[in-house]
């Protein structure tokens, strides 16, 4: 939880923050781990009703307040300081994670917003991402990549390290750290906002789902060691043994 006379964070030195206008509760974005069912949560806790089309909350401009780095206008960051909430996100098994990533980012043309991405890993980085390519070749080919990469900070933030998208080494501190997995401990932190039996109900709700391929179908030995190098901090973190989920 912030401090009552909160620190005043450059929104620069912030990670992205989703929250709303009420309630002192507000979301760090961690993409791929359950971020369209936190900014839905947000949503709901503040207005009692659930968003009309919980997929567009991702483009919405009304539905919460942002904080987005050096872009994000310095009356909203000040409504956020003002509101003093307490922090939260999601963290996902970085496998699962990447997996799910690949699939609906790279794999897939659902998502017209990743079609330039897609377009520079088959033209310029020899990811076959064709209508006959293998996806599990595709997978590893893309895991490669994404391991030759120095500059973590340029990783698109569905890819990234959860730790760099959490800012966990920068002097602002997520209040609390839930894992995906972790059912009751999630269920717990909603029924703290929104009740025990709404709580039940909200996470019984499907957000953003893929099935175009079964994660285990993607799975090798070089894979699972690739991603253990790539997010070898996130599993030290948030999935060793005694990893908290309270970390301010």
């Amino acid at each position: 939880m912030l401090q009552a006379e909160p620190t005043r964070y450059a929104a620069q030195e912030l990670p992205t923050v989703f929250f709303g206008r009420a309630l002192p509760l507000a979301y760090v974005l961690n993409p791929k781990a359950a971020c369209t069912l936190a900014r839905n949560f947000v949503f709901f806790a503040n207005q009692g009703y659930r968003y009309f089309d919980p997929i567009q909350i991702h483009y919405a401009r009304a539905a919460l307040l942002r904080i987005d780095g050096s872009k994000t206008d310095t009356r909203i960051v000040d409504a956020f300081h003002r509101l003093a909430p307490e922090s939260f996100s999601i963290v996902r098994d970085p496998l699962n994670r990447f997996v799910s990533g690949f699939l609906s980012k790279v794999f897939s043309e659902d998502d017209p917003l990743y079609r330039p991405y897609r377009d520079i890993l088959t033209s310029l980085h020899d990811i076959d991402l064709s209508p006959e390519a293998d996806a599990n070749r595709s997978c590893l080919a893309f895991a490669r990549w994404l391991a030759s990469q120095s500059d973590i900070e340029a990783i698109d933030p569905h890819f990234r390290p959860q730790w760099v998208n959490l800012r966990v080494q920068s002097a602002y501190k997520v209040g609390t750290i839930l894992r995906l997995e972790d059912r009751p401990a999630l269920l717990a932190y909603f029924s703290k906002w929104i009740g025990a039996d709404k709580a039940q109900w909200f996470l019984s709700l499907r957000f953003n789902e893929h099935r175009t391929h079964a994660k285990d179908e993607m799975l090798s030995d070089e894979l699972t060691a690739l991603v253990r190098e790539i997010y070898a901090e996130d599993y030290r973190l948030f999935y060793s043994e005694g990893a908290v989920r309270k970390t301010a």
